[in-house]
């Protein structure tokens, strides 16, 4: 019973997220879900549940890499979580090796769900892992502006 109140507590700790979030280091976000209570089967496969980080913003010329995990909304920890997918930009600087880029990430997250037995949850938690990105150079500095779910 002790485990399921830090459970809970660590769900609540994470809160409501300001954005633009920096990715200077593991990030945990509450994403709330589309309205998906009693979707048939056939409405699953004719609908896919996409997670997408809007406004990733880098240097053209910077290494960045990030990895996405998804935790089901009541478990929190390693053996609750499944790995979403990766970001990665390599440099390519085409004579602007300065100047910015905006982005976006999609990641299907269906079966995703489906294997967290979380399909009804209301709410899903997304961690974002930066990887060695050639951080503490004074840039590199990478910025996300939103995360939601949505259906493609």
């Amino acid at each position: 019973m002790a485990e399921r109140k830090t459970l809970t507590a660590k769900k609540k700790s994470v809160g409501v997220t300001e954005f633009p979030i920096i990715l200077d280091k593991t990030v945990t976000v509450l994403v709330k879900r589309p309205n998906t209570k009693s979707r048939s089967k056939k409405e699953k496969e004719e609908k896919e549940e996409i997670l997408v980080i809007n406004g990733i913003e880098l240097e053209r010329g910077a290494l960045v890499k990030f990895d996405v995990f998804i935790n089901d909304e009541d478990e929190v920890g390693p053996e609750s979580s499944e790995f979403a997918g990766s970001f990665t930009n390599m440099p390519h600087s085409h004579g602007k090796k300065d100047e910015k880029i905006k982005t976006c990430l999609k990641l299907g997250i269906t079966d995703l769900l489906e294997d967290l037995d979380a399909e009804d949850d209301d709410d899903v938690l997304v961690t974002i892992v930066p990887r060695d990105s050639g951080r503490g150079k004074g840039k590199d500095v990478v910025t996300i502006e939103s995360i939601q779910i949505e259906f493609d």
